[in-house]
């Protein structure tokens, strides 16, 4: 006996099935709230270690903004691609797409190379607070601050591909602020610009504003 049921295709779905976009508050919550995360994660400690340095035999403690400076940048380069997500036209939603996703790996790179790797680290700050060229040898270990870090990292970056693919959907600003149809010309070709009309006593705002019958 024949099923009425194709045998590739489940009851009750479709075959052209996409996931829903999100809208743009809820992009900004999923790009904005893994960033400021993000962000007050770097004041905290990522690794401690000590020196086997003669002249730095204390205890180190390596913030992560000290760590991986290029991730308190790169984590605001995503809040500005947000923005040009948000109120850009497509050209400029397309670039800010590319940037919001590549600022995000970034963040997340430098973030999980600090936990990864504590000694190097702690090293690297102790060769910068005496002025060396060369790490000198030490310990260190990664602090839960830093593996927190990577999570908010890892939210941020799935936060950011999910803000880049759902504003393929998304508007523009209003009429008001895009660039509308080129303005009319004189007689002579030339532009005619919102002074000329003042200048003639017209008002050049009643044109945004409703006929009223």
């Amino acid at each position: 006996m024949t099923s009425g049921t194709p045998s590739g295709t489940p009851s009750g779905t479709s075959s052209d099935a996409r996931p829903v976009a999100l809208d743009k508050k809820r992009a900004a919550l999923v790009v904005l709230v893994p960033a400021a995360l993000l962000l007050g994660l770097t004041t905290r400690t990522w690794a401690s270690g000590e020196s086997k340095d003669v002249l730095s035999q204390a205890v180190t403690d390596v913030t992560g903004g000290t760590a991986a400076p290029g991730v308190v940048g790169l984590t605001v380069v995503c809040v500005v691609a947000l923005l040009g997500l948000m109120t850009g036209g497509r050209v400029i939603r397309a670039v800010a797409a590319a940037v919001i996703v590549l600022a995000s790996l970034g963040a997340l790179a430098m973030t999980l190379l600090v936990a990864l790797r504590p000694v190097d680290t702690v090293a690297d700050a102790v060769a910068r607070e005496l002025a060396r060229t060369t790490a000198p040898a030490a310990t260190g270990a990664s602090t839960v601050w830093v593996w927190l870090a990577v999570a908010a990292a890892v939210l941020l970056v799935l936060g950011s591909v999910l803000a880049a693919v759902s504003s393929r959907t998304w508007a523009g600003l209003s009429g008001r602020y895009e660039r509308g149809d080129k303005p009319a010309s004189g007689p002579r070709g030339e532009v005619r610009t919102t002074w000329d009309e003042l200048s003639e006593g017209r008002d050049p705002t009643l044109r945004d504003a409703p006929d009223e019958t």
